[in-house]
């Protein structure tokens, strides 16, 4: 499998241009690692497979997982809300955070906005944004949709901190890379601010010519857990493989109880997590593959790619990274490139869609926000839809007759991406927001322009 791995691996990266990337396939009891270019365009330094790379949301199942180590100790309980850790005084009676516990901050299930600014804190970063964070007007309440908010895993975060008295770097230091012997690196750490943490380079590259230019990583304190953790793609394989059998497990020690730290990977019953996965747990995501589910996660970062998919059943996981924007289309080309090598990973596949149509039966065009999030949909003098993002990536939208859509992000080679609209409960007439890459964006009942 091992020359058959390297040339689909080496082939993929060489066609969509990618810098620099690992791949590392662990499968019932035998590893591979592959390691492809360059960190830095500039330097020409090989990568090599203890290169580190940006893990970006990939960072989030670390986070979930010294969650899993306060709930073995008994410092936590996943079901109970927040309220007995937390100092919440100065909230309002009925506000959603009273009834919030750390599995549907974990679960994405909490209510909580995806993205959340707030002024800048020289200490206590994660404590003064959680106060603020709190502040803001949530999404819904807790379970009443799934809404990826890398804002509740900062809030995770200052919850861990509450509990061990330490801050969140320090606590994944001491608990969770130390013991086990993982080597994690931070993009950022507020104790040493000016740390690189020695990752790779990150590339914007450019889809028609195929040019790369290094870009800075980058991540604010907050975020840090949500998306501020690196490492190599052998790491992540290690990491994962603590969810096998005792015989995979290669780390130091013990990361927690594997009943605890199958929590995880248990589905949410409120978790419909639509054009991401098809469920998701306290921590993973699952992607069906056959009978089963994979427990998962993608990420990026300023340039950078990250995927890992884990089947604690099969005894196998994948894990890619990658430091050019086209990593995304390496992983969608590289995953049905592994089936035709006899591994069918665990990878989200968007249901089919009914009839394409602008008929949706409802008006849609209007200002959705989730937080900083903003999404405008525009109307052409032809009737065509046209989507924009906020950070003013924008395409057009082709709408169903079920109110699903799809996107078509020029700025981004064309990729497609999939969302849907929401009826009113009580009149289906009337959209009241969307679901678009995993977040629930409201809808603002105002006046939009149309396009010429």
């Amino acid at each position: 499998m091992e020359n058959d791995l390297s040339d689909l691996f080496s082939g993929l990266v060489r066609e969509h241009s990618v810098p620099g990337a690992q791949l590392s396939v662990y499968r019932e009891g035998a590893l591979y690692e592959l390691a492809e270019g360059v960190e830095h365009t500039g330097s020409r330094r090989p990568v090599t497979p203890a290169s580190r790379f940006a893990y970006g949301s990939v960072s989030k199942i670390f986070t979930a997982a010294l969650i899993m180590q306060l709930v073995e100790d008994g410092d936590l309980d996943l079901d109970a809300p927040l309220t007995g850790y937390l100092n919440l005084r100065g909230l309002p009676v009925g506000h959603p955070a009273h009834a919030t516990t750390p599995r549907q901050l974990l679960s994405h299930t909490a209510g909580l906005v995806s993205d959340h600014e707030a002024d800048p804190a020289r200490t206590e970063p994660l404590r003064h944004y959680a106060a603020s964070l709190l502040r803001s007007e949530p999404v819904g309440a807790p379970e009443s949709a799934f809404s990826y908010s890398n804002s509740g895993y900062a809030l995770a975060a200052h919850l861990v901190e509450a509990v061990t008295g330490q801050d969140w770097w320090e606590t994944l230091e001491s608990y969770l890379a130390l013991p086990t012997g993982l080597d994690l690196a931070f993009v950022y750490d507020a104790r040493a601010p000016r740390a690189s943490g020695g990752l790779v380079s990150g590339h914007a590259v450019d889809t028609g010519s195929g040019r790369a230019e290094p870009v800075d990583f980058h991540i604010e304190s907050e975020m840090a857990p949500a998306g501020g953790l690196g490492g190599s793609a052998t790491t992540l394989v290690d990491f994962a493989r603590a969810f096998m059998t005792p015989d995979d497990a290669v780390l130091d020690s013990d990361i927690a109880d594997t009943a605890v730290l199958n929590e995880m990977g248990r589905a949410v019953p409120s978790a419909d997590p639509f054009g991401l996965a098809d469920g998701w747990g306290a921590g993973w995501a699952l992607h069906l593959a056959a009978d089963r589910f994979w427990y998962g996660h993608d990420g990026t970062l300023d340039g950078g790619t990250c995927n890992l998919r884990v089947d604690p059943v099969g005894r196998v996981a994948v894990a890619l990274t990658t430091n050019g924007t086209t990593g995304i289309q390496l992983w969608e080309a590289l995953v049905p490139g592994l089936g035709e090598l006899g591994l069918d990973v665990g990878h989200y596949r968007q249901r089919a869609p009914v009839i394409r149509s602008q008929e949706t039966g409802a008006e849609v065009t209007g200002h959705y926000a989730n937080g900083d999030l903003a999404v405008e949909v525009t109307r052409h003098e032809d009737g065509a839809l046209w989507f924009t993002l906020s950070n003013g990536f924008s395409g057009p939208l082709v709408a169903c007759a079920n109110l699903d859509f799809s996107v078509t992000v020029r700025d981004l080679g064309d990729m497609s991406f999939d969302g849907r609209f929401l009826r009113a409960s009580d009149n289906p007439s009337t959209i009241t927001a969307m679901q678009y890459n995993g977040r629930v964006l409201r809808r603002a009942f105002a006046p939009v322009r149309s396009r010429v």
